[in-house]
């Protein structure tokens, strides 16, 4: 995982699954804003594509997974894949390998829905406990936006997922991290905006059991 100043996972944790993310970051800003009145975040919808394979190639030599640390970079910039074509396209153009999907339930909470077709790999709901401002060279998003943060999040409620076969049931995620982000943080203040719109990002997320 990229190096930053988020408290590391904790111990005893490993790395269960790897998603690069591509959506939406969502905000609202009052009807009569001013120049100087702050989008509010209403959080994020994505899609999540299988990836933990590619995090496992690292550049020669060493570390980090080069492949996969580059991968928003090209995402934010390729159009947001439908999900519901009967093959959705991955965003970096290699087929179809949806994972599942991101939003936020009750407009509060983070949620990894990660069933999808014949996958199964467990549905979270989660909360922020830290938050770390994304490096400068992060890259914007194709509407010019700046990275969102990095975060970490803690699971506070798994659904257990259903057994595929006897005794298949896969481990409970505890910690999850959004990492090398790309676009998606609102402007500075309300001015010249509507009272809703999106802006379009990418980011690696990276799960812990």
């Amino acid at each position: 995982m990229p190096s930053s100043t988020l408290p590391p996972p904790s111990q005893g944790l490993a790395v269960y699954h790897v998603a690069l993310g591509r959506g939406l970051q969502n905000y609202t800003c009052p009807p009569d804003a001013n120049s100087s009145a702050i989008p509010t975040a209403l959080g994020a919808v994505a899609n999540l594509y299988n990836t933990t394979c590619m995090a496992s190639i690292p550049i020669p030599g060493g570390n980090p997974p080069y492949v996969l640390n580059n991968a928003p970079t090209v995402a934010v910039l390729n159009p947001i894949p439908k999900t519901n074509d009967s093959k959705p396209i991955h965003p970096l153009g290699s087929g179809s390998v949806l994972s599942g999907h991101h939003y936020f339930t009750d407009s509060t909470t983070p949620t990894f829905n990660l069933v999808w077709g014949t996958t199964n790999y467990g549905i979270f709901f989660s909360k922020k406990t830290s938050n770390v401002t994304a490096p400068a060279t992060a890259a914007i998003g194709s509407d010019g936006s700046k990275a969102v943060p990095w975060l970490k999040l803690e699971v506070e409620s798994p659904v257990a997922p259903l057994a595929i076969e006897e005794n298949d049931l896969v481990p409970s995620v505890k910690e999850i991290y959004r990492v090398n982000t790309a676009g998606g943080a609102a402007p500075a203040t309300c001015a010249g905006m509507p009272t809703s719109f999106s802006m379009q990002y990418a980011a690696e997320y990276w799960f812990f059991a």
